[in-house]
């Protein structure tokens, strides 16, 4: 999934976080007079960091890696990035993300586990 399909499922799985990543988007966006571009790195660090925001309230572990190689050769770069959260409800939960960045791996990791617990529950 793109970045943009991941925000849309974080929205119908985690309101609240979503509503996060847009206020403190729209802040920064008014504070820069506009200048403020969302094709800039600014828009992952929001999502980044909101998301380990929201994993540390749940309770939730995350381990992020970048890889160019794999077992056999090179990988294709929206294979690059990988992201693993891990729930602890019960037992051990992982969910893994894979993208073209690592915000869109640590996304798709988190809407995984969001939608598993919403399951589980």
């Amino acid at each position: 999934m793109t970045l943009s399909e991941l925000l849309v499922e974080l929205k119908a799985v985690d309101p609240d976080t979503a509503d996060d990543i847009g206020d403190i988007v729209n802040v920064i966006s008014i504070m820069s007079n506009g200048s403020f571009s969302s094709d800039a790195y600014y828009p992952d660090f929001i999502i980044q960091g909101c998301i380990q925001r929201a994993c540390e309230r749940r309770g939730w572990e995350i381990d992020q890696n970048y890889r160019t190689r794999g077992r056999d050769g090179d990988l294709p770069k929206n294979m690059r990035y990988y992201a693993v959260v891990t729930s602890w409800y019960n037992d051990v939960h992982t969910y893994r993300g894979m993208g073209n960045s690592a915000t869109e791996a640590l996304l798709a990791a988190y809407v995984a586990a969001v939608k598993a617990e919403g399951k589980r529950c």
